[in-house]
């Protein structure tokens, strides 16, 4: 019978996240709400104790690594006495025996595995949240995904694997309640400003650039749209994402005072900014397996117009919830689209839609039932 469960992620970042972590939020948000007695076990960052009691069936334990530890073991002579996977396995045990827990672990195939090398009789259940090619995962893995699309992303690689979809979730509450938003004059937009949001990393797959070139396509003929881009940008760097970043930045500075760059925004606080939007463009080039952007923009009752690729179609119910752009994906139809949508009468009505199907359906306490659900099909709580 499982009593306990034991929740672990790549040693990344560490739990609550204090920037965009969507794996880090899920753990910590269902975590918190299960009644079942259960353990995070993360990386230790700057900033964090060693532990933390979160509630009465919630805790957590970070694993700090020195300096010297990391330069001597983890990167000069790659023989690290105690990896991580095996202090995960030492907390955990002095936490639950194998019979009475199970250990979910988090977008990481690899830790996966070495957690299933070094305790065989460990109970063990494989989250994704994003399409990786399964290497030497077993035939009959437990996985959890987020959307059927990845559902079925995996199960083409592992047809006799066991997967169960449990989405990722939006606090309600807080993305419902606009008291707290920004001033739209704090960040130089008029209230007669046709506003279009985009928040995510900049890199290419996100479809920023497409973003920027269609809305370069729309101010001649639009002067009171405005495009504010959340999301940081660092192109000190070298590389591909730097070359890319610049890229964005010459088109940003030929927009002028269309373009509005307010770097990264914490997210606790993106809730102070989708409510401004007229419109939240999400152009992904590549097929997403989720999209945090996309329900928060919804739950904040913001209308959305995402790319039809990936899982984003099964909430973003076409002409439903929000929009589709269109196939191919270019700045032209992107800019095509905008201007679309923008005309629709129907715009209001649709993203009150959206925002009522994400509220009944997304919410933490939603998620964290489905999640127990789950549990309960696979073992005896």
């Amino acid at each position: 019978m499982i009593k306990k469960i034991i929740f672990t992620v790549t040693p990344i970042f560490s739990i609550p996240p204090k920037g965009a972590a969507a794996v880090e939020s899920w753990i910590y948000q269902v975590a918190k709400r299960l009644k079942l007695h259960n353990k995070i076990i993360c990386v230790k960052n700057e900033g964090y104790t060693d532990f933390t009691q979160v509630n009465k069936h919630c805790s957590i334990h970070r694993i700090g690594f020195s300096r010297i530890y990391k330069r001597l073991f983890q990167k000069l002579t790659r023989l690290d006495p105690v990896p991580y996977s095996q202090r995960i396995l030492n907390i955990k045990n002095k936490f639950a025996d194998d019979v009475e827990s199970v250990t979910i672990v988090h977008n990481s195939m690899k830790l996966y595995r070495q957690i299933k090398t070094r305790s065989p009789k460990t109970n063990v259940i494989l989250h994704m949240h994003n399409a990786f090619p399964p290497k030497n995962i077993d035939d009959k893995a437990k996985i959890i995904v987020p959307s059927v699309f990845l559902r079925n992303y995996f199960q083409s690689f592992l047809p006799e694997a066991d997967i169960a979809v449990v989405p990722n979730g939006v606090d309600v509450i807080e993305y419902k309640d606009n008291t707290n938003v920004v001033s739209r004059s704090s960040l130089g937009i008029k209230d007669n400003d046709t506003l279009i949001l985009f928040a995510g990393r900049i890199i290419e797959d996100k479809g920023v650039l497409q973003l920027l070139q269609a809305v370069e396509k729309i101010t001649p003929q639009r002067s009171d749209i405005k495009l504010l881009l959340i999301g940081a940008i660092d192109s000190t760097k070298k590389g591909e994402k730097a070359e890319f970043q610049n890229k964005v930045l010459e088109v940003a500075y030929r927009l002028k005072s269309h373009c509005i760059m307010i770097g990264s925004v914490a997210p606790d606080d993106m809730n102070k900014y989708y409510p401004l939007a007229d419109l939240v463009v999400i152009p992904s080039q590549v097929e997403e397996a989720f999209c945090m952007v996309a329900i928060e923009a919804m739950c904040a009752g913001s209308p959305v117009l995402v790319s039809p690729r990936g899982g984003m179609p099964e909430f973003v119910l076409k002409n439903q919830t929000g929009y589709h752009l269109s196939e191919p994906l270019s700045a032209e139809s992107i800019a095509k689209d905008i201007g679309d949508v923008l005309k629709d009468p129907n715009l209001t009505n649709i993203a009150r839609q959206g925002q009522k199907y994400v509220a009944e359906r997304f919410s933490w306490e939603s998620v964290t039932d489905i999640f127990m659900g789950t549990l309960k099909k696979w073992f005896v709580l």
